[in-house]
C-alpha cells in the first residue's frame, strides 16, 4: 500500500519556501530603495495661520465636519525662535489645535496672540499663496451644501474636458476668515489614469482599500504566516490521503 501525503507535503513545503524567499528578497529591495530616499512616508498635516483659532475650529467642525483632536498652548515664543523663523519680534504666544480632516492629512490650526505679521492674504499668483483640497462624492451637492451655510463659491465648478486631468470637477471656495480653499471630485478617476502609469496620485476616495505597511514586509510575521499555511496544507492533504 502506498500513499502520496509524502510527495504533497514536499511539494507544500518547497512552494512555501520558494515563496519566503521571494517575500524577503522583496522586502530586502523596499528597505534598500527607502534607505536611499529621505524616509517620507507620505503627509501628516498641512498648517494654516488664522486670526481666531476658536471661529476657524467651529467652521472645521459645525459646516465642514472635522474633528479637532489636539491643542497646544499658548507657547511662548523667545526672540530667537522668532527670528529664526521670520515672525515679528512683538508677536505674542502661538496655540496650535489639530482637526482631523477625515481621509487624508489632518490640518495644524495656528493662532497667534497679538499678531504683528501681515493681515492681508496672499493674491493667488504669489509666492508662498496655497491652498488646500478637499474631495467630495458630489460636487454639486456639495456646493449646494456650503451655500446654505453661507460660504462664498469662487466661480462655479469646473469640469476638466481632456488632459491628464480630464474626469475632475474642481471649485474654490472661501473661509470666513478669507484663505481660499478647495473642492475636487473624480468619482470615475483622472485621463492619466488610462495610460497605465507607473505610479497613481494618492487619493482620499481610495483609502477602503488596502495600503502596503511595513509590517507587510516584517519577514518574521511572514515565517509566521507561512508556517501556518504550510501546517494547514499538510492537515489539508493527509485528509485527501489516496490509497491504491
Amino acid at each position: 500500500m502506498k500513499t502520496t501525503h509524502k510527495k504533497s507535503n514536499k511539494k507544500v513545503q518547497t512552494s512555501a519556501i520558494a515563496m519566503l524567499n521571494l517575500l524577503i528578497l522583496f522586502s530586502a529591495s523596499e528597505k534598500t530603495v527607502a534607505q536611499t530616499n529621505a524616509g517620507i512616508v507620505g503627509i501628516d498635516h498641512v498648517g494654516i495661520n488664522v486670526p481666531d483659532l476658536n471661529k476657524a475650529v467651529t467652521f472645521f467642525k459645525d459646516v465642514l465636519g472635522f474633528t479637532p483632536v489636539t491643542q497646544l498652548g499658548p507657547i511662548p515664543l523667545d526672540a530667537d525662535w522668532k527670528k529664526l523663523n521670520h515672525i515679528n519680534p512683538n508677536t505674542g504666544a502661538v496655540t496650535i489645535k489639530m482637526v482631523n480632516a477625515g481621509n487624508g492629512a489632518s490640518i495644524e490650526v495656528f493662532e497667534y496672540a497679538d499678531n504683528k505679521g501681515s493681515k492681508t492674504h496672499p493674491n493667488t499668483d504669489d509666492i508662498g499663496a496655497s491652498h488646500i483640497a478637499f474631495y467630495v462624492n458630489d460636487i454639486n451637492a456639495a456646493v449646494i451644501y456650503l451655500k446654505s451655510k453661507g460660504v462664498k463659491i469662487v466661480g462655479e465648478p469646473f469640469a476638466t474636458p481632456s488632459g491628464d486631468t480630464a474626469g475632475e470637477t474642481w471649485v474654490y471656495f472661501e473661509t470666513p476668515w478669507g484663505s481660499k480653499m478647495e473642492l475636487v471630485s473624480y468619482p470615475n478617476g483622472k485621463g492619466y489614469e488610462k495610460a497605465n502609469p507607473k505610479t497613481i496620485l494618492w487619493s482620499p476616495k481610495n483609502t477602503a482599500s488596502k495600503k502596503a505597511s511595513a509590517e507587510d514586509f516584517d519577514s518574521k510575521k511572514i515565517q509566521q504566516l507561512l508556517k501556518i499555511t504550510l501546517k494547514s496544507g499538510m492537515k489539508k492533504t493527509k485528509q485527501n490521503v489516496k490509497y491504491y
